[in-house]
């Protein structure tokens, strides 16, 4: 079955639910080609639309879910609108489910020091038969890059969960892919290992429902106000003058 993917300022993002994203992740654990998903935000949107390495980056990975009000509101700016967000913390935590059913090898990268073992533990209380073969900080030099690829690659892990950033996260998985080509799953999920580690909190549900987890991802973190300010009205414009474009 061939996925509808959307073009937004050159990156190519699937069209589908979170269901029919986690049953191509089972796909790949079960034995099918392996699959790296990356979750665009419109923080990602704005640095693709601005560098073409960027756009090469992301979309370098298998999947590309909608993860953002934002991008959908850019969507249908520009004529071609998806049909439902994908939170990449659903996505994860969906993973992490399926890993547990499946019996796959999960690698948590990412966090300040403690922050990965802390979302283990805590991952362990709720899905108990899961196996996490591996955990690891994401505060570490380039200098030590060859030292973790060979921690990932030696506990043999059959997901990889990146949690390290925009952009630095989705660049490692690009630059080393090709070292981790056995792992069936990669995902780069930024802030929801702090989440699964109980030193942030998710925005309240009605927020979720309401597609306004954005905002309160700023409350909690007043340096993203000035990028967000920024980018936000300029993105906008662009897809609106990128819709006209086209309509003409």
């Amino acid at each position: 079955m061939l996925e509808k993917k959307v073009n937004l300022f050159g990156i190519f993002i699937d069209d589908i639910p979170l269901a029919r994203a986690l049953e191509l992740a089972k796909i790949s654990i079960l034995g099918g080609d392996s699959r790296v998903f990356f979750t665009p935000n419109l923080e990602m949107l704005e640095g693709a639309r601005k560098s073409e390495e960027t756009r090469k980056i992301l979309n370098s990975a298998s999947v590309l879910l909608p993860d953002g009000a934002g991008v959908l509101l850019a969507s249908k700016l520009l004529g071609t609108p998806i049909k439902s967000r994908v939170a990449g913390i659903d996505f994860g935590e969906g993973l992490i489910a399926l890993a547990e059913k499946e019996g796959a090898r999960v690698f948590l990268l990412g966090g300040a020091r403690g922050v990965a073992k802390k979302a283990a533990k805590n991952h362990l209380k709720k899905h108990p038969n899961l196996k996490i073969c591996g955990i690891h900080n994401g505060y570490f030099c380039a200098e030590e890059e060859n030292e973790i690829i060979r921690k990932i690659q030696k506990s043999n892990p059959d997901v990889l969960i990146v949690c390290m950033g925009f952009p630095k996260q989705e660049k490692f998985v690009f630059e080393h892919r090709y070292q981790f080509s056995n792992i069936k799953v990669i995902t780069c999920l930024g802030g929801a290992i702090d989440v699964w580690a109980g030193k942030k909190k998710r925005a309240p549900r009605v927020l979720q429902k309401a597609h306004l987890e954005w905002a309160w991802r700023i409350m909690g973190n007043p340096l993203r106000i000035k990028r967000f300010v920024s980018s936000l009205p300029v993105l906008f414009c662009a897809a609106w003058n990128e819709n006209s474009k086209t309509s003409i």
